[in-house]
């Protein structure tokens, strides 16, 4: 019987192990990661930002981890002429009442430079005028322009 009961624990544990989406597995499925400051594989996002100015068909993922280190996802589709934004919280212990998932069409990507910050948003989404996808500190972005 203790052997049936450790057999489940262990099932159990590697199940648990598996549903968890940490940095280093969205660093490797090449997500780019925002970790409330450093930005990861942003390369992906200048890529899709290439393809979107060209008007080809496009996605990336976006990482967001909180302070607590729950991942909340945005994955944005653009089919050449609007956007589908994604947002899953299903991750995230601490979401409180927001939903688990949630979708947005958007009409336009804007890209506004702050005094420290260049901010990326989507435009003319479905129940809020803007939605912001990303913050980039000025001197990690120049540190990826060659």
């Amino acid at each position: 019987m203790k052997r049936i009961f450790y057999g489940l624990l262990l099932f159990g544990v590697c199940l648990l192990g598996a549903c968890s989406y940490d940095s280093e597995k969205a660093l490797k499925n090449g997500d780019v990661i925002n970790m409330h400051g450093p930005i990861y594989n942003f390369v992906h996002f200048e890529e899709f930002m290439e393809r979107v100015e060209a008007e080809d068909s496009a996605f990336v993922r976006i990482s967001n981890f909180t302070l607590e280190g729950n991942p909340i996802l945005y994955n944005v589709t653009f089919d050449g002429a609007e956007f589908d934004l994604e947002i899953d919280r299903s991750r995230d212990k601490e979401r409180g009442d927001k939903p688990a998932k949630e979708s947005l069409s958007c009409t336009e990507l804007t890209r506004e430079e702050g005094q420290q910050l260049f901010m990326y948003s989507l435009q003319g989404c479905d129940s809020d005028s803007s939605f912001t996808l990303l913050n980039i500190l000025k001197e990690q972005e120049m540190d990826h322009e060659h």
